[in-house]
């Protein structure tokens, strides 16, 4: 949860110009999952990067998204 809190805050303050760009340094979602199974080792449950690209596009209609 706290990977992703982070990256919200730093998607929104460059969505709302407060900085010029970011970099997060988080561990991708899923690392440790196998297949068919998710495995949280390091708590890995959330995609950071999805969920910040979904509320970019309901709260700030943000169409399109790299």
């Amino acid at each position: 949860r706290m990977a992703v809190g982070c990256l919200l805050e730093l998607t929104f303050k460059v969505a709302a110009g407060e900085i010029k760009n970011d970099f997060a340094v988080i561990r991708p979602p899923g690392h440790h999952a196998e297949e068919s199974m998710a495995m949280g080792f390091c708590f890995c449950f959330f995609n950071s990067v999805a969920i910040s690209a979904k509320l970019l596009q309901q709260k700030l209609s943000v169409g399109r998204i790299l």
